[in-house]
C-alpha cells in the first residue's frame, strides 16, 4: 500500500523549510521533518473477502533550532490534513481515502544538548484497503 508515500508527496507540496521523509529524524540536518506510521493503527471493519477499513495513526516529527519555524511548518501540515478539501489518491489502487483528522496540536517533546527542539503532530487517516 502506498498511503505513506502519497502523504509524503502531498505534504512536500507545501512551502516547508525541509523536505519530509517517511523516516525518523536523525539529527543530521537543521531542520528536518519525518513522517511515521505509529503501531497503534486499527482495523475498523473487515469483510469476508479481506477488504478493510483502517484508521492509520501518523506522526509528523520535526526537529530544529528555530521554534517559530517548526510551529509554522507543523501548523501548515495540520491545516492541510485537517482541511475539508484534503484528499489522497493511491497510485497503485491499493486504497481509497475516506477521511483525515488531526488528533493533536504541534507539541514539543524534548530539547537536546545542542538546543535542538523536537515537536510532534499526530493525525489519523481512514482508508479502505483491498485484498
Amino acid at each position: 500500500m502506498d498511503l505513506t508515500d502519497r502523504l509524503v508527496d502531498q505534504i512536500n507540496l507545501l512551502d516547508l523549510p525541509a523536505m519530509v521523509y517517511a523516516a525518523a529524524v536523525t539529527g543530521k540536518e537543521d531542520p528536518e521533518i519525518g513522517l511515521l506510521v505509529l503501531p497503534n493503527s486499527q482495523v475498523i471493519s473487515q469483510d469476508l473477502v479481506g477488504n478493510m477499513v483502517v484508521d492509520f495513526l501518523y506522526e509528523v516529527v520535526m526537529r530544529g533550532t528555530d521554534e517559530g519555524q517548526i510551529n509554522n511548518a507543523l501548523w501548515k501540515i495540520a491545516n492541510l490534513v485537517g482541511s475539508d478539501d484534503f484528499h489522497v489518491e493511491s497510485a497503485d489502487g491499493s486504497f481509497i481515502y475516506d477521511q483525515a483528522q488531526v488528533s493533536s496540536f504541534p507539541t514539543m517533546t524534548g530539547v537536546d544538548l545542542k538546543g535542538a527542539l523536537n515537536y510532534v503532530l499526530d493525525f489519523t487517516i481512514q482508508v479502505e484497503t483491498f485484498r
